[in-house]
C-alpha cells in the first residue's frame, strides 16, 4: 500500500479574557440604558408571547444592574424576542465601533449547560442592515464579550440599534445582559487593533468526543472491502503478479458551483479557474445560469442558453456530477419579471407557464445534468403557492419526473443546518413540506440543506444531530449540502470549520455530497467566504478542504497477488485505475468500487494471452 505523509492541523480559539477599552471613545448610549421605553419585543410565537424581561440587581465589579430575559416559548428566528438599544450620537461611514457586555445563564435546558443569545446591530428599516452579527453563550459565571466592527453607512442618532435577540432555538432558558458599553472610536482607532473576543463552536477542540465517532463511521460507510483475482487466459491463478491500484475520483461528491461565462471564457483567469475547479472538486452546476429569469435572457448579455450549456457539457466531459439549480423558486422576484401581475391576479396562466419551463429547461439539459433542485427556499419564497395552493409543488415534481424519468430530484431550503441548527420554525415547515410531497406522490429523492455560516458557526454535534432526525424521519430521501461557506474574518476559524463540517457531514451515510457556493474571491457572492484568493492561491480554508479530500481521505495501493493469484485491500468508494505487471507485460483497465450486498467487491481480471 502507497503510505501518504501528512499533517494534520488543529487551529485552537481560546475565549478572550477580556482587554481594556483605548481611551477616546463617544458613547453611543446612555450609562442608564435600561430605563429607555421600547427596551425589550417579547415577541410572539404561536400566539404566545416568546420571552419576558426585567432590571436586576446584581453584584459585580463592574455594574450593579442587568437585563434579565427568560425565554418561554422558543422558536422563531433571532430577531424576534429582543432587548433594544439605540444609540444617543451620530455615526460616520467608516467609523471603528465596538459592543462590550457580560453575559451569564440563571437557567437553560440545553445539553452543553449553557444559554445562548444572539448580538445584532444594524441601520433601520426597511432594510435592517447588519452591521454585527454574533451569537454568545455563557454558563453560570459572568462571560466578557468585546465585539468591534466597522461601520460602512453614515447614520444619524438613533438610526444604529444595538440589541441582544432571545429568539430562535427550542430550549427554555433564562439568562442576564450587563455591563453592556457601545463606542464609537471614529478613524482614531483602527478595528483590527481593538480588544475581540474570537468566535469559535462547540466541537472544535482536537480530542473532541465526536471525532472518533466520525472517523468510525468514515470506515464503515465510505469504504469497502475488495479483491482482485488475477489469472490466465486458461483461467489459471497467476501469483506474484504486480498490481497498481490508484485511486481516480471519490463516488462522494466534493463539488463547487461555476459560473458559466467564466467557465468558458478565453482569458488567463478563465483558464485558471478551470485548473483549479479541476483540481479541487468532482461535482459541479451553475450557480446563477439555470434560474428562470436568465435561462429566458432577463440578466442580460453575460447569461445565455447556448453558454450554459457549452458549459455543462464541458463538465460532462470531465467527468463531473452535475447539479442543476433551480426550476423554480416560487417567489415573484424570482421569476420572470412578467408572471409578476398575473400572480397577484392569480391567473392560470401561470401555473402552466411554470409547467412549459420545467418542460423546456428539462429536455434541454437532460443529458448534461444528473439531477435538479425542483423547488427552492418554500419558507420564505412562497408567493406562487399563495396564489395557486401548496399543490403546485407535487405538480412540478411531477412534470420533472415525466421529462427525466432518471434524475434525482431534491426540496432546496437554507435554515437546517445554519444559524445554530436552532431554526426550529424553518425545519418544522421544511419537514412539513417534504411529508406534503412525499404524501402526494411527489417523486422528491433527496433534501437539499444549505450551509451558509457566518462568524459563530453552528456546533459540530448539532450539524450530525440535525442530519441524523431527517434521515430517520425520511430515511428513503438523500441528504446533500448544496450551499456551503463560513462567511469569517477569521481565517483560523473558517479552516477549522470546512475541516470539521465537512467531515461530520461525510461521516454520516445518508449524505451524498457537498456542495461549495463557489470558490474563487474574484466571482463569490461573500468574498471573505472563498477558498481561493483574487490571485489563485488557496486559503488556509482551501487547504483543509484539498487536504481532506485529497490527501486523508485518498488511497492508493500497490502489491503482488498471493499464491491464488488474490489481491485484497479495503479502501474508499470510487473509480480506480489497476494496472496489471506479469514478465515485463501490462494490462490497464479502470473499476468503481462500490457498496456490495456481499460485503466484498471481487474483480476478476483475465491477462491478454497476446
Amino acid at each position: 500500500m502507497k503510505i501518504r505523509i501528512f499533517t494534520v492541523l488543529f487551529f485552537t480559539s481560546i475565549l478572550h479574557a477580556g482587554q481594556p477599552l483605548p481611551e477616546g471613545g463617544t458613547r453611543l448610549i446612555k450609562s442608564d440604558w435600561f430605563t429607555a421605553p421600547g427596551l425589550f419585543n417579547p415577541g410572539r410565537v404561536d400566539g404566545r408571547p416568546l420571552a419576558k424581561a426585567e432590571v436586576v440587581d446584581v453584584a459585580h465589579p463592574a455594574f450593579n444592574r442587568a437585563m434579565r430575559v427568560e425565554v418561554l416559548n422558543p422558536g422563531g428566528l433571532f430577531y424576534s424576542s429582543a432587548v433594544n438599544i439605540y444609540s444617543t450620537q451620530k455615526v460616520q461611514k467608516g467609523d471603528g465601533v465596538i459592543v462590550q457586555l457580560y453575559m451569564r445563564s440563571i437557567r437553560n435546558e440545553d445539553e452543553s449547560a449553557v444559554s445562548r443569545a444572539t448580538v445584532f446591530v444594524q441601520g433601520p428599516g426597511p432594510g435592517y442592515k447588519k452591521y454585527l452579527l454574533r451569537e454568545i453563550t455563557a454558563g453560570s459565571e459572568w462571560t466578557l464579550y468585546q465585539l468591534p466592527f466597522t461601520v460602512s453607512d453614515a447614520r444619524a442618532a438613533g438610526k444604529l440599534s444595538l440589541h441582544i435577540g432571545a429568539g430562535g432555538g427550542d430550549k427554555l432558558q433564562t439568562w442576564e445582559i450587563g455591563g453592556v458599553t457601545f463606542l464609537n472610536y471614529g478613524k482614531k482607532v483602527k478595528v483590527e487593533d481593538l480588544p475581540v473576543t474570537r468566535a469559535t463552536y462547540e466541537g472544535r477542540a482536537a480530542d473532541a468526543p465526536w471525532r472518533q465517532a466520525a472517523t468510525a463511521r468514515i470506515e464503515k460507510f465510505r469504504k469497502g472491502d475488495f479483491e482482485i483475482l488475477v489469472v490466465d487466459s486458461k483461467g489459471a491463478p497467476v501469483p506474484d503478479a504486480e498490481l497498481s491500484v490508484t485511486f481516480l475520483r471519490h463516488a462522494y461528491h466534493f463539488g463547487s458551483v461555476i459560473n458559466a461565462g467564466v467557465l468558458m471564457g478565453d482569458s488567463e483567469d478563465s483558464e485558471q479557474y478551470r485548473e483549479t475547479l479541476l483540481e479541487l472538486f468532482n461535482q459541479s452546476g451553475t450557480e446563477n445560469d439555470l434560474k428562470w429569469p436568465p435561462w429566458e435572457q432577463e440578466w442580460g448579455r453575460h447569461y445565455s442558453q447556448e453558454q450554459t450549456l457549452r458549459a455543462l457539457r464541458w463538465l460532462k466531459a470531465h467527468d463531473y456530477y452535475v447539479r442543476g439549480h433551480v426550476m423554480v423558486w416560487p417567489a415573484k422576484k424570482h421569476v420572470p419579471q412578467s408572471l409578476g401581475p398575473l400572480i397577484d391576479q392569480k391567473d392560470p396562466v401561470v401555473k402552466q407557464r411554470a409547467l412549459d419551463h420545467i418542460k423546456d429547461i428539462s429536455l434541454k439539459t437532460a443529458d448534461v445534468l444528473d439531477e435538479w433542485d425542483v423547488v427552492n427556499e418554500p419558507y420564505n419564497n412562497h408567493d406562487l403557492m399563495d396564489a395557486f395552493g401548496d399543490e403546485i409543488m407535487v405538480d412540478w415534481f411531477k412534470a420533472a419526473r415525466s421529462y427525466l424519468p432518471d434524475h434525482k430530484l431534491y426540496l432546496n431550503d437554507f435554515g437546517i443546518l445554519s444559524g445554530g441548527g436552532r431554526d426550529t420554525s424553518h425545519q418544522r415547515h421544511y419537514e412539513k413540506t417534504i411529508r406534503y410531497l412525499i404524501d402526494r406522490g411527489a417523486p422528491i429523492t433527496g433534501m437539499g440543506m444549505q450551509g451558509h455560516f457566518g462568524e459563530t458557526p453552528t456546533s459540530i454535534p448539532r450539524v450530525y444531530e440535525v442530519l441524523d432526525h431527517f434521515h430517520t424521519t425520511f430515511p428513503d430521501l438523500d441528504i446533500r449540502v448544496t450551499e456551503l461557506d463560513v462567511n469569517s474574518s477569521d481565517l483560523e476559524l473558517q479552516a477549522d470549520y470546512i475541516r470539521d463540517f465537512l467531515t461530520i457531514v461525510f461521516s454520516h451515510p445518508a449524505t451524498v455530497g457537498v456542495q461549495c457556493w463557489g470558490f474563487w474571491e474574484g466571482l463569490h457572492w461573500r468574498k471573505r467566504a472563498a477558498m481561493v484568493t483574487l490571485d489563485w492561491q488557496l486559503k488556509p480554508n482551501g487547504r483543509a478542504w484539498k487536504h481532506l479530500t485529497r490527501d486523508l481521505w485518498w488511497n492508493d495501493f500497490n502489491g503482488k497477488t498471493d499464491a491464488q493469484g488474490r489481491f485484497s485491500d479495503r479502501g474508499f468508494y470510487g473509480r480506480y485505475q489497476l494496472k496489471v505487471s506479469v514478465n515485463g507485460k501490462e494490462q490497464v483497465q479502470e473499476f468503481d468500487l462500490r457498496k456490495t450486498e456481499a460485503g466484498k467487491q471481487i474483480l476478476k481480471v483475465e491477462l491478454s494471452s497476446e
